[in-house]
């Protein structure tokens, strides 16, 4: 079990060009996450809202309450910054803003918000974790070979 506290942007399993090499700060483009913010989702559990069970989804969702099970999408799932989840979350691409105590299992990118907390396992082909998240767990990002730079 590794506890990490995050002080700066980092980005694991960075094998993409636009961070291959080093570049000056306006020249990197935005994270992920902040143009996902603001991508249409359909809100799966309001706010102020408990919910367990199971949701599948084969569009990008949200949510903003507190949800216990698993959560899967064909797109998008975001927890909101009022949001949690309490359990496993199934998804190509996961934005974290609130909390997440369980497993991200098949997710090709997962961005960590300033105010994320999360507190489990992360399965996933990129990891990227803003200054200030909480990450409390155990992190499988499968390597691609040397990094070139």
């Amino acid at each position: 079990m590794a506890k990490l506290g995050i002080s700066d942007s980092a980005q694991a399993g960075a094998d993409t060009p636009e961070f291959a090499t080093a570049q000056p700060t306006s020249n990197i483009p935005p994270m992920p996450g902040a143009v996902w913010v603001e991508e249409r989702t359909r809100v799966a559990v309001g706010r102020n809202v408990n919910v367990s069970g199971r949701l599948v989804f084969q569009e990008p969702v949200r949510i903003e309450g507190s949800f216990r099970g698993e959560v899967s999408s064909s797109e998008l799932v975001v927890i909101a910054d009022h949001g949690t989840i309490e359990g496993r979350v199934r998804s190509p691409r996961l934005l974290v803003l609130g909390e997440l105590r369980g497993d991200v299992v098949e997710s090709l990118l997962v961005v960590l918000g300033p105010r994320a907390r999360v507190f489990g396992r992360i399965e996933a082909k990129s990891l990227r974790v803003c200054e200030g998240a909480v990450l409390e767990g155990d992190v499988r990002v499968p390597g691609g070979g040397p990094a070139s730079r």
